[in-house]
């Protein structure tokens, strides 16, 4: 075999050897974080909401995962909250305390597996969010609750009015008689 053959025959060897040296010298891929739900979907005030998702990772299992929200737009407030984690189940889950009536929150999840891969959800500089609003019926019982006050004090000072007032005798006066 002639010396260029030899050389032709070492370059294809490389060639195709290149991607089978790629293939296992990539690293294994990250964790993956689905879609959060919360708990209650329309929080109000005095609710603590609950964020679930499910985290898997290959092999190397689910390090741990992390909950990072702010109510300020991400100008100075930034609060990270450690998930509890199921390995069994997949599922992360945080709680994000009470918020102020019109409180605007926005959160992402952040999850590293054993290997030190880490995953973000959304992953395209969006977050999720949602807004604290008072519950409709709340509002409406507070008003029903309050006619009914003013009801009954209104019909209360009708009849005390009635019943203190001085009495009017009708009928005939007598005239004296001389």
């Amino acid at each position: 075999m002639s010396s260029f053959t030899r050389n032709v025959a070492f370059v294809l060897s490389l060639l195709l050897l290149l991607p089978a040296v790629a293939i296992v010298a990539a690293p294994p891929p990250g964790p993956t974080i689905s879609t959060p739900s919360i708990s209650p979907s329309s929080p109000g005030p005095s609710d603590q909401v609950t964020v679930t998702t499910t985290v898997t990772a290959g092999n190397s299992g689910v390090l741990n995962v992390t909950l990072v929200y702010t109510t300020d737009n991400w100008k100075a407030a930034n609060t990270t909250l450690v998930a509890s984690y199921n390995s069994t189940s997949h599922v992360a889950t945080a709680h994000i305390p009470p918020q102020y009536n019109g409180g605007h929150v926005e959160y992402y999840i952040v999850a590293f597996d054993g290997n030190s891969n880490k995953a973000v959800n959304p992953s395209n500089g969006t977050y999720f969010s949602y807004t604290v609003t008072t519950q409709p019926g709340t509002a409406t019982n507070t008003w029903i609750e309050l006619a009914l006050v003013a009801a009954t004090l209104g019909v209360g000072g009708t009849i005390a009015f009635y019943s203190l007032r001085p009495k009017t005798r009708t009928g005939s006066t007598s005239a004296s008689q001389s």
